[in-house]
């Protein structure tokens, strides 16, 4: 809310934020601030000192996703909290991280830091970033050449650029953007996963069930369901009418173990 704090704590989860709605807020990890904005993705490796504030007029909305399930099933977790309130600094924050400078050159690694580490040290993946990418994706797909993982169906991963391993060790982030009027191949994939709609509108197919979606609304795919999704632009939508849905995952986990299985139907 405005004017609003979250007390600096650390905990041993792997967490992201992915903001939904709004502008004005930053988190401040590890005394480094970081500005939020509406289609910013925000890893937060675990164990790391981290705040948030609302220097805005208006609420901010964001998903958190976190790996609380597994640390509870495996007795990993803990939580400590730290600092009762940010410095001056911190209550002031710059249009680009330390995090940010270090690590925000696509294809350019600071020699300086340069070691595997399992967390991302890119602390925002800004979204003008994650849409120009899925728009070059099918602006290449109509000049004839590959960029889509099917037609109509751009997709990105977010990585951690020191490894170019999933951005978190337990954590995979995707984002989805589906032509207006394309549909998906149905896709099952071990592990559940949890679809938010960025924008546009649509409608979802989990198995034999069937609905609307449109901007703002969460859904969730169990294991092993087909998955297909259909973009049907609406008044109400963007220019483009495509339909944004970012979804989050433990596919890592799965991974590790060898028990990560991923299946397209073909076309009939």
């Amino acid at each position: 809310m405005p004017g609003e704090d979250a007390p600096e704590h650390r905990h041993t989860q792997n967490a992201f934020r992915f903001v939904v709605e709004g502008q004005g807020v930053w988190t401040v990890v590890e005394r480094d601030p970081v500005p939020m904005r509406r289609g910013d993705f925000l890893p937060q490796a675990g164990m790391n000192w981290h705040a948030h504030h609302n220097a805005a007029d208006e609420p901010m909305a964001w998903i958190d996703g976190l790996d609380i399930p597994f640390q509870y099933d495996v007795e990993a977790q803990f939580f400590d909290f730290g600092r009762d309130g940010l410095s001056e600094h911190e209550h002031s924050t710059p249009d680009r991280s330390r995090a940010e400078r270090l690590w925000g050159h696509p294809g350019l690694a600071p020699v300086s830091q340069l070691r595997p580490i399992e967390g991302t040290p890119l602390l925002r993946y800004r979204w003008e970033d994650t849409d120009a990418a899925l728009t070059d994706q099918l602006d290449l797909e109509r000049e004839g050449h590959p960029g889509t993982v099917e037609p109509g169906h751009a997709l990105v991963r977010y990585t951690n650029p020191t490894t170019a391993a999933d951005v978190l060790p337990t954590i995979r982030a995707q984002f989805h953007r589906v032509r207006r009027g394309a549909e998906t191949a149905p896709r099952r994939e071990t592990g559940s996963s949890v679809y938010q709609v960025f924008d546009g509108s649509g409608r979802v197919r989990v198995g034999d069930v069937s609905w609307s979606v449109q901007r703002g609304d969460l859904f969730v795919v169990p294991s092993w369901m087909p998955l297909s999704v259909r973009s049907e632009a609406s008044a109400s939508d963007s220019d483009s009418g495509a339909l944004d849905l970012f979804q989050f995952s433990d596919a890592p986990i799965l991974a590790k173990l060898n028990l990560f299985r991923s299946h397209v139907e073909e076309p009939a």
